[in-house]
């Protein structure tokens, strides 16, 4: 196939198999094995960022040339623009759906992502619950689940509305994956909204078929409100 997916076992880059294999698109895959917590030499050799995802796309419509493109949200919108007639995003022809995929979509990875990695470099720092940093990141992380929370109250499905979109796809990796690397517990019933959603995308055949592709038949995703956490190497 002319695009080849880069990915980074138990990394943000499963956004990108989940985007193809909703979007049922044609790709290679390759797995990077981290080395033994950091991305390996051979990601940073695609690319300087070092970093996952990556594509390669030996034709690129756009450059009728081979194209090596980083960064989950560039990644999206390039796929999503070359071999998905624009599905799963939003334009301003779809109106208050446009609004709310904009804030969503960016809000994934420019505020929820960073929240919790402070949660996880506090509690790295200290193991002191009462810890100022620890507190703190935890407060902010919970202002921003109560945000999604409210937002799932809302719609009853997905963040934008009835249907998965890319903001989903940019979101779900932090409120699943990435709690293996942190130790954040979701509240059955302050939290019950996203818990139901999180079901909601586990249930879907896409991402059952994405996970097992990136992470093998053997792994289960982190669905449920009690992270099991990850042991590296692994």
């Amino acid at each position: 196939m002319p695009l080849t997916i880069h990915h980074l076992g138990r990394s943000q880059s499963e956004r990108i198999i989940w985007l193809a294999e909703e979007l049922d698109i044609k790709y290679d895959f390759v797995f990077h094995k981290r080395d033994p917590i950091f991305a390996p030499q051979s990601l940073k050799t695609l690319h300087p960022s070092g970093t996952a995802p990556v594509i390669e796309d030996d034709n690129s419509p756009f450059t009728e040339k081979k194209v090596v493109l980083a960064e989950s949200g560039a990644i999206i919108d390039y796929i999503i623009a070359a071999y998905g007639d624009g599905r799963l995003a939003r334009t301003p022809k779809d109106g208050e759906e446009y609004i709310q995929f904009l804030e969503w979509y960016h809000w994934a990875n420019a505020s929820l992502q960073p929240t919790l990695f402070r949660v996880m470099m506090a509690q790295r720092l200290s193991d002191d619950p009462e810890s100022v940093h620890v507190k703190f990141s935890h407060a902010k992380l919970e202002g921003a689940l109560s945000m999604v929370e409210a937002r799932l109250g809302e719609t009853g499905a997905y963040l934008v509305g009835n249907d998965v979109t890319a903001a989903d796809i940019m979101a779900i990796c932090t409120l699943t994956t990435m709690r293996g690397f942190c130790n954040i517990e979701f509240d059955e019933q302050k939290h019950k909204n996203i818990l139901a959603y999180l079901k909601r995308v586990g249930d879907r055949p896409a991402y059952r078929k994405a996970m097992k592709i990136c992470e093998g038949e053997d792994f289960v995703p982190i669905l449920g409100a009690k992270p099991a956490q990850f042991v590296f190497p692994y």
